[in-house]
């Protein structure tokens, strides 16, 4: 997986076939530097999608008062715009952490 998004809230799943971006429920992956109860893994094929990312976190936030997300991302140039993306987004009593995904 390319990204692997957890938080305090359930998260949705979502498709978007056209754009080849896979929204899944996380699987028995259990990635220790994880540490919210829910988390999705996110298959992506082109940094051009990133902003569907960036929408679904923003949806996701407003159907809430409170939220904690943690983002991990394996790709340093997805993880680079992800966080200039998700900076001009920052909303109070929402907490966004983004780390980068270290893999074997």
């Amino acid at each position: 997986m390319d990204i692997f998004i957890a938080s305090n809230r359930q998260l949705p799943i979502r498709y978007y076939v056209q754009e080849a971006v896979w929204i899944r429920r996380g699987g028995s992956t259990k990635l220790p530097d994880l540490t919210l109860p829910f988390f999705v893994e996110v298959e992506i094929n082109s940094h051009y999608n990133l902003s569907i990312i960036r929408d679904y976190i923003i949806d996701f936030q407003k159907q809430y008062k409170q939220t904690e997300i943690q983002i991990l991302i394996k790709n340093t140039a997805f993880l680079a715009a992800m966080q200039d993306m998700l900076a001009r987004h920052e909303q109070p009593h929402h907490a966004i952490t983004i780390y980068p995904l270290w893999t074997n």
